[in-house]
């Protein structure tokens, strides 16, 4: 099985760049190639442990989204699996054989979703991962997260790459793999999650207070536009996801109000805000473009 990783960075400090490449390294004798695409204007002095591997290619191209740049890989026939992994996280050393294991058992898969792992504290980096489920289900589709997701090149091609709108850097700012993971499930492309597969990350929001509402609403605003675009590409399913993304950040307010966690009743109302202004934003874009 012929497999490569995708890794890209812009903006990022350079120690979690380099572990996330050693990590992916480590797996050089299991993998065809390391694909690390360099977003920023100055190229990263990496260490020569990464740049003298043979196993790496590096692709310096000063573009800011996050979905161009994953997209700039070309990938020919003979690749079995692409495996996307954030520079911001780090694969499991046992990745490879635990991808094997699922290929081997689940032949007509053509995208596994793995879990993802605090690396402080060894829990899931969200309750969907510990709960887990049917990826086929629309309702779990939100398993796929761009930090650890593997995809055949074939289908990966079949589906025209990522939607270059979304993502960080992008114009919605995010919600680049919810975006691929609908657009494969309304193709009927066969799916799984695997919660063995295993890329640690660092905690969400674990920046200050300022930032983690910015993050909140620029996540927010993506949501919106994500559920405005295919809702009006007339996929009914999508209303399922237009009521939840309302009615968990009010739950989720509530509950930091009894708890008297005020920093997050902030972060929740951030989101909450982003993803009815980006709901109006969606509709007046795409249907612009119909």
């Amino acid at each position: 099985m012929k497999c490569v990783i995708i890794t890209n960075s812009f903006n990022r400090n350079i120690k979690l760049v380099e572990r996330s490449l050693i990590h992916s390294l480590k797996l050089a004798n299991q993998i065809e190639k390391l694909y690390f695409i360099d977003q920023n204007e100055k190229p990263l002095e990496l260490s020569k442990e990464i740049t003298e591997n043979s196993k790496i290619k590096i692709i310096h191209r000063n573009v800011t989204c996050v979905s161009k740049a994953r997209n700039l890989v070309e990938l020919n026939d003979n690749i079995d699996w692409v495996i996307f992994c954030d520079d911001d996280g780090y694969i499991d050393s046992n990745y490879i054989n635990v991808l094997k294991d699922v290929v081997e058992k689940n032949k007509d898969i053509n995208i596994i979703a793995g879990s993802i792992v605090r690396d402080d504290n060894g829990e899931y980096y969200s309750p969907r991962h510990k709960i887990g489920g049917d990826l086929n289900l629309f309702r779990n589709t939100k398993l796929l997260m761009g930090s650890n997701f593997c995809v055949t090149a074939k289908a990966f091609n079949e589906l025209h790459k990522f939607d270059e709108d979304f993502g960080a850097g992008g114009f919605w700012g995010a919600g680049e793999e919810t975006d691929f993971a609908w657009n494969a499930h309304f193709s009927n492309q066969k799916m799984a999650y695997e919660r063995s597969l295993i890329v640690y990350h660092i905690p969400p929001y674990c920046g200050s207070l300022k930032e983690s509402i910015q993050k909140a609403y620029r996540y927010g605003i993506a949501k919106g536009a994500l559920v405005s675009k295919w809702i009006l590409r007339k996929k009914l399913k999508v209303f399922y996801e237009f009521f939840e993304m309302l009615f968990i950040p009010l739950i989720q307010v509530l509950a930091s109000f009894f708890l008297l966690k005020w920093n997050l009743i902030l972060v929740y109302l951030s989101s909450l805000i982003g993803r009815v202004v980006g709901l109006v934003k969606g509709l007046i874009y795409y249907l612009k473009r119909i």
